[in-house]
């Protein structure tokens, strides 16, 4: 069972509201996050970085959006993918995510924000634990399809509740209506956590940017 450190971590980072205080509950989460999260039964990187290699060929630039300790891009280096680019909010995640080398760049960014890259700069993005309680906006769609050339994907999770209830499924599906990317997959509701936070619901999306 995870201990009980674990345990609050993830409820105090779901609990905190505004980029400023949810910035400092990662900074001081850093140096445990990915031994907390493993104690919970951390899958989502896995099965984000599953949806990613059947639709995503290995070769050009990927962008791990609000990468963490760069979970999900290991995953990703591990089969084969090479120029990595990670962003987030917190100095010290990025931190952690350097030790791991698998990274061509990583950058302090917001999500939510106008991101500092040109528009079409990557093949794909991979964003994973983003979406949901206290994180990033649904308005950061916007910027990924802007930052993802025209036939690359972007895989996403999005908590379920916040999917059904903070206006996210309008969004996506707004987007897609008017013609600015395509559902390519979409997973079943599953539990990100398979050892605690059983309240804790997800999916996964796959969408092709077309603009």
């Amino acid at each position: 069972m995870p201990d009980q450190e674990a345990s609050n971590n993830l409820s105090s980072a779901f609990a905190v509201r505004g980029n400023e205080a949810l910035e400092t509950q990662y900074d001081d989460w850093a140096n445990t996050y990915d031994q907390d999260n493993a104690a919970m039964g951390f899958r989502l990187p896995v099965l984000a970085t599953a949806f990613f290699a059947r639709w995503v060929p290995i070769g050009g630039k990927v962008l791990d959006a609000g990468c963490g300790t760069g979970l999900a891009s290991e995953n990703l280096h591990i089969l084969g993918y090479r120029d990595l680019v990670g962003i987030d909010l917190s100095n010290a995640m990025l931190g952690r995510a350097r030790e791991t080398g698998v990274f061509s760049d990583l950058r302090r960014m917001v999500m939510g924000q106008r991101l500092d890259f040109a528009s079409n700069a990557f093949s794909a993005a991979i964003v994973t634990g983003v979406f949901t309680e206290g994180h990033a906006p649904h308005s950061s769609f916007d910027e990924l399809i802007r930052i993802v050339k025209p036939g690359g994907h972007i895989v996403l999770n999005v908590r379920e509740d916040i999917y059904q209830n903070h206006g996210f499924r309008e969004k996506m599906d707004d987007l897609e209506a008017n013609g600015l990317w395509n559902l390519s997959e979409k997973s079943d509701p599953f539990r990100p956590f398979t050892i605690s936070a059983s309240h804790v619901i997800a999916r996964i999306f796959v969408y092709q940017a077309t603009s």
